[in-house]
C-alpha cells in the first residue's frame, strides 16, 4: 500500500512539473512574439508630414522659401520616420516604400548643402519625385489621414507622386522599344553606308516624335560617330522604319533614348 503511494506520489511531482514546463514554454512564446511596426509607421507617416506642412504653409511662396525654412521641414518630417528604417514589417512590400521614401529625404537634406547652386534645384526636384511617389504607393494602401487643413498638401504630393509613376511606366515601355532595335546594312557605295531597322511599337504608346542616337563605337569602343534618328506620328501597334547613313566604319553600336513625346 505504501508502494502504491509513493507511485502515485512520484506521479503527481511530474504532472506537476510538466505543466510548469508546459506554462514556462508557452510564456517564452508570448515574450518572444515578433513585434511589427506597419501601423506605428503610417502613424508616424501622418505625423511627420503634417510637422512638415506646418512650417512649409507659413511660406506664401513655396519657390522662394529659405534653406533655412527647407532644412527645419526636412528634419521635421525625417525625425518623425527615420527610426523606421530598420524596423520589422509584416508587409514587405511597405517596407522597401519606407525605404526608399526615407533615403529620398535623405537625399533632400543632402540637396540643401548645395542650396547655392544651380544643381540644387535638379537633385531636390528628382529627391521629392521619389518621395512622392512613395506616399502615393503608401497611401494607396493605406489611406493616410492628416487634418483637413492639409488634405490640399497631401493631395499635391500623391498628384505629383501618380504623374511621376506614369511617366516612369512610359520611359520602361520606351526603353523595351530601344531594347528591340537592331540595324542592318542595306547600301554600300564604297563611301557611304546605310543602317536601317523596322521596328515595331509594342508598347500602349503612340508617339508624335520618336527620337533615338546611335552610337557608333570602334573595336576598342571609342565612340567614332553619333548618328540622330527619329520616326514621327508612331502609333502603338505600328511597324515603323528607322535608317541613318554614316562614312564611318565601326564594329559596334549603342542605341539610346534621345527625345521622345
Amino acid at each position: 500500500m505504501a508502494k502504491h503511494t509513493r507511485l502515485r506520489g512520484i506521479a503527481s511531482v511530474l504532472l506537476a512539473l510538466l505543466l510548469i514546463f508546459t506554462l514556462v514554454g508557452c510564456s517564452q512564446k508570448k515574450a518572444t512574439k515578433t513585434k511589427y511596426y506597419d501601423k506605428d509607421f503610417i502613424s508616424a507617416l501622418e505625423t511627420g508630414l503634417q510637422n512638415r506642412w506646418e512650417i512649409t504653409d507659413s511660406v506664401k511662396d513655396a519657390s522662394k522659401a529659405s534653406k533655412d525654412i527647407l532644412t527645419k521641414s526636412v528634419n521635421a518630417e525625417l525625425n518623425a520616420v527615420k527610426t523606421y528604417k530598420d524596423k520589422k514589417f509584416k508587409n514587405d512590400k511597405l517596407h522597401e516604400q519606407v525605404i526608399t521614401y526615407l533615403n529620398a529625404l535623405e537625399d533632400q537634406k543632402k540637396a540643401l548643402k548645395v542650396f547655392d547652386k544651380s544643381s540644387f534645384i535638379t537633385t531636390w526636384n528628382k529627391a521629392y519625385n521619389t518621395r512622392t511617389e512613395m506616399i502615393l504607393k503608401i497611401n494607396s494602401k493605406y489611406k493616410l489621414k492628416v487634418a483637413p487643413k492639409y488634405e490640399d498638401d497631401l493631395t499635391e504630393l500623391t498628384r505629383n507622386g501618380d504623374s511621376v509613376a506614369k511617366n516612369d511606366k512610359k520611359a520602361a515601355a520606351i526603353d523595351e522599344i530601344i531594347k528591340t532595335i537592331k540595324f542592318k546594312k542595306t547600301k554600300d557605295d564604297g563611301y557611304n553606308y546605310t543602317y536601317d531597322a523596322k521596328v515595331k511599337n509594342t508598347s500602349n504608346y503612340s508617339f508624335k516624335t520618336f527620337g533615338i542616337k546611335v552610337k557608333l563605337m570602334d573595336s576598342s569602343k571609342t565612340v567614332v560617330s553619333t548618328e540622330p534618328v527619329f520616326t514621327d506620328e508612331w502609333a502603338k501597334g505600328q511597324t515603323n522604319q528607322f535608317e541613318f547613313m554614316t562614312n564611318k566604319k565601326f564594329t559596334s553600336y549603342k542605341v539610346i533614348h534621345d527625345y521622345v513625346n
